[in-house]
């Protein structure tokens, strides 16, 4: 994957909130090829980019991303996480951009961003 992604993704964080989602319908680059994000699995990429080395429960992502509280089953959460890893990992069984915290959640690496 390499630094692309990480580039746009803190140039988009520090931008408007209607640019993130013009961009969010878009495609990011990864090593010359392009990686289709869902609107969602943008929201969710964006929210651990933004906040390195934070780890984010599936509840807080659910809450933050969905922008509502959910009672129920908070994996929906958990299979869009799995889905970005298929997109942007080089080994999504062996993530380096996005962490799990096993017990608590989620985080993005802080350790790749300068």
């Amino acid at each position: 994957m390499g630094e692309v992604l990480l580039d746009i993704i803190i140039q988009l964080a520090s931008q408007n909130t209607q640019k993130l989602i013009a961009r969010a319908k878009h495609t990011e680059v990864n090593n010359k090829k392009e990686i289709e994000l869902t609107y969602t699995e943008f929201e969710i990429l964006k929210l651990l980019a933004k906040h390195p080395g934070i780890v984010f429960s599936k509840e807080q992502i659910y809450d933050i991303v969905w922008k509502e509280s959910y009672s129920g089953d908070y994996s929906i959460a958990m299979s869009h996480v799995r889905n970005i890893r298929e997109k942007i990992e080089d080994n999504p069984s062996k993530p380096i951009y996005i962490q799990t915290v096993w017990g608590v959640g989620y985080r993005f690496n802080k350790n790749l961003i300068a």
